[in-house]
């Protein structure tokens, strides 16, 4: 049977671009492994050197992405808001995050735990495929904006 909140999720995960051609047996197993997480404003989720705990989707308000530039402090990489993902090396039990991840309002989010998801991968290789796809893409979208802030740091301003 399935519960109130796997069929939110389910119609969560279908609305989202990222998610929304995968099949409906793969996105039950997600559902099945989700949970509702909310964090106030000015939250940390986790910080450079931890583990990853959970493969996050924002349902509603914005998470930061934050590298420690020395000399500089805490730089905003990326800026995520309601239907993205975040915490993708999760998936990888022996990789550490590399930035810090924070709230600048509050945000609701679904959790699904990175165990849980490792496992069900290992267990359906197209859930697998399916999901490294997907983080494959967000990662590099991610990777071309922060090419693209990159540049316009470096790059002086034309008159």
């Amino acid at each position: 049977m399935t519960s109130q909140l796997e069929l939110k999720v389910i119609t969560l995960l279908r609305s989202v671009e990222l998610t929304q051609s995968m099949e409906t047996s793969h996105l039950k197993k997600l559902a099945a492994i989700a949970r509702e997480v909310k964090f106030p404003a000015d939250r940390v989720i986790y910080r450079r050197g931890d583990t990853g705990q959970a493969v996050y989707l924002i349902e509603d308000g914005e998470v930061v992405i934050e590298m420690d530039i020395p000399g500089k402090g805490l730089m905003v990489m990326n800026t995520l808001g309601p239907g993205q993902f975040f915490g993708w090396s999760s998936l990888f039990p022996s990789e550490r995050k590399m930035a810090w991840t924070r709230t600048t309002k509050t945000t609701r989010a679904i959790a699904f735990d990175a165990a849980q998801l490792r496992a069900a991968c290992k267990n359906d290789h197209e859930l697998d495929y399916a999901i490294v796809r997907r983080a494959a893409e967000s990662t590099a979208d991610r990777i071309r904006l922060n090419r693209q802030q990159l540049n316009d740091l470096i790059t002086p301003e034309r008159a």
